[in-house]
C-alpha cells in the first residue's frame, strides 16, 4: 500500500489497515497470524510511518525466503498479515487504533512504533489486553519509568531503544575531544538545548543538560518548541544574543527539523550544530541541502560492516532511495527478531513470548539485542535493550553531515573521515 492509499484509507475513517504479506514459499496450515505495525502512517511523521513500513516490508520478504515464515505455532503452520496501525503521532488515536486492531482485526502480537507519547499510551491497553510488543522505538526515559513502575504489569512490553539518559552522555567524549585536539575552537563552552514538546523531548532535554554540564558546558535549561514548530528565527536571535557556541537539538517532524537547520544557516549562528533526529527522516539532505553541512550527530546506526552496506544497497534498489536506517533498519531488525521469538516459543501465549524475548540475544544487521533484566548501567529499566559497542549491543556512532553524506567521526576506530568545524566559527 502506498502512501497515497494510506492517506486515502484514513481519510475515510480506517484506523487498522492491513497487506498481504506475500505469496507463500510453503504451505500454511492455519488462519494467517495478524501482528500489528504501530506507527505514523498519516499525519505530520507519516514519512517516518513509510520508512518504518518499507522495513518491515523487507523483512518479511526476507524472512519468507530464508524459510521462516510460514511460523510454527502450536505444531501449525500459519503464515503473517501485518496489520497497519496508524497512530497518526497522537497518543488518543494511537489507543483508538490499537483497540481497534485487536478487537476488529485480530492482532495477536505488536511490533515498532515511533512516538513516545504514543507508547506511553499503547502500552497500558497492550498490558491489559496481555499483548507482547517487541521494536517500539520510543524512546523517552518516562517509559522506562512506567515499566519500572510495575514490571509485572508491563511485562510484555520492550523498550527496544534506549533511554536518553543511556545516549546523551556518549555527546560529550566526542565534543570535548575535537576542542583537545584543535578541531574545533568555540568562543567559549555555552551551550543550548532546543526539544519538541513531546514526552521524547523532554526527556532526551533533561537528560543531555545533565551530561552537559557534567561534561564541562555552561547550560542553565533548555527551550521546548511545540511539536509541528517551522519558524526558530527568535530562538536563533536569543542564541546568538547570548553568544551560545554549542546548539544541541532534537525535532523529529521533518518539516520543522529542516527548519531549524536552515534558519541557523541563514541566520549565520557561529555555533556548532548537533541536530540529533535529523537523518531519522531519508530525505533529510533533500530538505535542508548544503544547511545541514558540518552538522553532527548520533541519532542513528551507520554501514560500518560490508553485511550493513549491502543491506543499505538492497533497500535503495528495491524502494528508489537511501533508507533512514533508524526508521527503516531497526524496524527491520525488530521484525526479523519477532518471527524468530515467535517461531523459537512455537506458541503465541504471553509468558512464553515474554520468556523466549528476554533469553534471547538477536544479532540483527545493525544492532546485536538483548534486552535487560533489571536497570542497570546499559538500560534504565527491565526490557530495555541494552546499549554496548559495536556489534555487542545497541550502538550509534557520531557522523558529521557534508554533501548529503553521513561520515562516520567517533569513535576513532570505525572513523571514515575527520571531524571538520564549520570555517564560519
Amino acid at each position: 500500500m502506498n502512501r497515497r492509499e494510506l492517506l486515502a484509507a484514513s481519510a475515510a475513517g480506517l484506523v487498522a489497515l492491513t497487506f498481504s504479506a506475500g505469496v507463500n514459499s510453503a504451505r500454511a496450515d492455519g488462519k494467517p497470524i495478524k501482528i500489528g505495525c504501530l506507527a505514523p502512517f498519516t499525519g505530520p511523521s507519516s514519512r517516518t510511518g513509510e520508512n518504518i513500513r518499507q522495513g518491515t516490508m523487507m523483512a518479511i520478504e526476507d524472512a519468507r525466503a530464508d524459510g521462516e515464515i510460514p511460523l510454527t505455532v502450536d505444531g501449525e503452520k500459519r503464515d503473517i498479515e501485518i496489520v497497519l496501525v496508524d497512530d497518526q503521532s497522537d497518543p488518543e488515536k494511537g489507543v483508538l487504533a490499537l483497540r481497534d486492531a485487536v478487537s476488529r482485526e485480530g492482532v495477536e502480537f505488536m511490533i515498532n512504533g515511533w512516538h513516545s507519547s504514543v507508547a506511553l499510551a499503547t502500552m497500558d491497553v497492550e498490558a491489559d489486553l496481555g499483548i507482547v510488543h517487541l521494536g517500539n522505538l520510543g524512546e523517552s526515559q518516562s517509559i522506562a519509568d512506567k515499566i519500572n513502575s510495575d514490571v509485572n504489569r508491563y511485562a510484555g512490553y520492550f523498550k527496544s531503544y534506549s533511554s536518553p539518559a543511556s545516549f546523551s552522555v556518549l555527546y560529550g567524549a566526542p565534543l570535548n575531544y575535537f576542542r583537545e585536539k584543535g578541531l574545533w575552537k568555540p568562543a567559549n563552552l555555552k551551550a543550548a538545548v532546543l526539544v519538541e514538546d513531546t514526552d521524547y523531548g523532554r526527556s532526551w532535554g533533561e537528560a543531555l543538560v545533565t551530561s552537559l554540564k557534567s561534561a564541562g558546558y555552561e547550560v542553565s535549561g533548555f527551550d521546548v518548541v511545540p511539536f509541528e514548530e517551522t519558524e526558530f528565527s527568535p530562538i536563533i536571535t536569543k542564541y546568538r544574543a547570548q553568544q551560545i557556541s554549542l546548539v544541541m537539538t532534537t525535532i523529529t517532524a521533518p518539516v520543522g527539523a529542516s527548519n531549524f537547520v536552515k534558519q541557523v544557516r541563514t541566520q549565520k549562528l557561529k555555533a556548532l550544530l548537533v541536530s540529533h533526529g535529523l537523518t531519522w527522516f531519508s530525505e533529510w539532505h533533500e530538505l535542508t541541502g548544503e544547511a545541514s553541512d558540518y552538522n553532527v550527530t548520533m541519532d542513528s546506526p551507520a554501514p560500518l560492516a560490508p553485511w550493513q552496506t549491502e543491506w543499505n544497497q538492497r533497500f535503495k534498489a528495491k524502494y528508489g532511495e537511501d533508507p533512514s536506517i533508524t526508521a527503516s533498519g531497526l524496524p527491520y531488525d525488530y521484525t526479523r527478531m519477532a518471527i524468530k521469538a515467535i517461531n523459537q516459543a512455537g506458541t503465541l501465549k504471553r509468558e512464553a513470548l515474554i520468556e523466549t524475548i528476554r533469553s534471547m540475544e538477536y544479532k540483527g544487521i545493525w544492532n546485536l539485542y538483548k534486552f535487560a533484566k533489571e536497570p542497570g548501567p546499559n538500560a534504565t529499566s527491565p526490557n530495555e535493550v541494552l546499549t554496548g559497542p559495536f556489534m555487542k549491543g545497541f550502538f550509534f556512532p557520531m557522523v558529521q553531515l557534508m554533501g548529503g553524506e553521513r561520515k562516520v567521526i567517533w569513535p576513532l576506530e570505525f572513523a571514515s573521515a575527520e571531524f571538520v568545524a564549520p570555517p564560519w566559527l
